[in-house]
């Protein structure tokens, strides 16, 4: 099955105009933001450009073998995808402009975003995402009870500046809490910016709270947001999405599906199914019961609980967390001195329930996957 590196192959001799920008182009771009360019393009404050050939070259000057492949899977197959591009004609002479990368760790804000100038009428916005690490998910719990969070509001300010800056129709897109970014900064631009916005992509971003996806402004938008997410998808359905989202096949399996390469492409368009499996459904059920039990007031404290003690158990990756001790984490749980008694036994009944619907889950897609093997004859 073809995935993006296959469509570039494909296609990459044709240049935008002769076949005009899409779906998978935006997921290219949404992935190509995960590089780090920041002794290479110019910073927000300067207008210099650099094309995406003479980028790619620059940066494998600047990293050997060894630091690429010490990077992690994510950013591995961003800096491979970027020299894919840097080889093809559709993307190589793309110029890459106004790069911003600020960390603050005291105020948890991850905020990464590039501007790029597709031609002399399109300028696509990117912004980072996060992967499927511990400090990623917590990053995109944060939207649960912070709102805005920094990033947001950081990436509001990047796509009124940069987009005001670009005379140009603006493409603004994003992977993950990318997604979200685009989304948020999008809806509160400032209207004569929203006019420039030919759409808005968003790759299994998690959502907002249900008062701001029933705002005005954001349903004014709706008819400029494509959102897509893979079968397995977990970060994509966190809190409340206003969108008609398409459900795209993966090659992964399980969270690993929220590693853009390995959806399925065919031609100049992604391969979709009707619905999301059994185990994305399962995660969003529990993870709205229990926010909708805790209250507003002590999802902060909940989630910040949850991943203190995820840190302490030496876990870094999702895929790791079904390794934990369930008895000690329900204790742990009851240890929130913000939440009273009752709340502490109805997450506990929660939390039991769905590890019993989990195991019969599993018990259920083991039978399943048995029974459509083929026997062998005798």
């Amino acid at each position: 099955m073809s995935n993006i590196n296959d469509y570039i192959d494909e296609y990459g001799a044709k240049t935008f105009s002769k076949m005009p920008f899409n779906e998978v182009d935006a997921l290219i771009f949404s992935q190509l933001s995960y590089v780090d360019y920041s002794a290479i393009v110019g910073k927000f404050d300067s207008d210099s450009e650099i094309s995406l050939s003479e980028a790619a070259a620059v940066f494998f000057s600047l990293y050997d073998e060894e630091k690429i492949n010490s990077e992690t899977a994510l950013i591995y197959k961003a800096i491979m995808l970027l020299k894919q591009c840097s080889n093809s004609n559709r993307y190589k002479g793309i110029r890459l402009l106004r790069y911003v990368n600020n960390v603050n760790d005291r105020i948890d804000k991850q905020f990464s975003a590039i501007t790029f100038y597709i031609d002399n009428n399109t300028a696509l916005i990117a912004y980072r995402g996060t992967d499927t690490s511990v400090t990623g998910l917590k990053e995109s719990a944060m939207l649960s009870y912070m709102f805005p969070v920094p990033a947001q509001i950081q990436g509001l300010y990047y796509l009124q500046e940069s987009g005001t800056l670009a005379d140009r129709n603006l493409i603004i897109c994003g992977h993950s809490k990318g997604g979200n970014l685009a989304t948020f900064s999008a809806v509160n631009c400032s209207n004569s910016l929203k006019k420039k916005i030919k759409g808005i992509y968003e790759f299994d971003a998690p959502g907002f709270n249900e008062e701001f996806i029933n705002r005005r402004d954001y349903v004014a938008m709706k008819s400029k947001m494509y959102s897509y997410i893979p079968q397995s998808s977990v970060i994509g359905c966190l809190f409340y999405h206003n969108t008609d989202r398409k459900v795209v096949k993966s090659t992964n399996e399980n969270i690993r599906q929220h590693q853009a390469s390995s959806w399925v492409v065919d031609k100049n368009s992604f391969v979709y199914t009707d619905e999301r499996d059994e185990l994305s459904k399962f995660i969003e059920k529990y993870i709205k019961k229990l926010t909708v039990t805790v209250g507003e007031d002590n999802i902060e404290e909940l989630f910040e609980t949850i991943f203190n003690f995820i840190e302490s158990t030496g876990i870094s990756d999702f895929e790791e967390i079904k390794t934990f001790d369930i008895i000690r984490f329900i204790r742990t749980i009851k240890s929130i001195k913000s939440i009273d008694d009752e709340k502490k036994e109805l997450i506990e009944k929660i939390i039991k329930q769905a590890l019993k619907d989990f195991t019969s889950l599993l018990y259920t897609e083991t039978i399943s996957e048995i029974q459509s093997k083929p026997r062998r004859r005798k």
